[in-house]
């Protein structure tokens, strides 16, 4: 039985896919999923909240304690601790598609034209979707 179908104008050999899950944030995770057979990785969202936050957070932190000590800055969250921010999501749009070949379905959610558009060519620019 044929269950091709096309979604997002990428043609997938059949419609079941993980949904947007932490089983994406792990490569070992996501090669499991290929070999299970999901037509696609789907990544959970990036919110344009998350990309504007993190930047005002940076400066607030810094900005809070710039007539402290020096010692001060040891309270500042080091950046590893959060998990997949911006960066790290381009990033990983790009760990994944060099491990699988398996489309990548990134997630934005942007409330901004300018916002979307922009994160949206970065997404973009982590290489081609490899489809099987």
């Amino acid at each position: 039985m044929d269950l091709s179908t096309t979604y997002l104008g990428l043609k997938l050999a059949h419609p079941l896919m993980p949904g947007a899950s932490p089983l994406a944030a792990d490569l070992d995770s996501v090669r499991r999923l290929e070999d299970a057979g999901a037509a696609a990785i789907v990544l959970h969202s990036l919110f344009e909240e998350q990309i504007t936050a993190e930047q005002d957070a940076s400066l607030a932190h810094v900005d809070a304690h710039a007539e402290s000590f020096a010692e001060a800055t040891s309270y500042f969250p080091r950046p590893e601790a959060y998990r997949l921010g911006p960066h790290d999501y381009l990033e990983q749009i790009g760990k994944i598609k060099a491990a699988v070949k398996l489309p990548v379905i990134a997630s934005l959610n942007g409330v901004t034209k300018g916002g979307w558009l922009s994160y949206a060519r970065r997404c973009s620019r982590r290489g081609p979707t490899r489809s099987s």
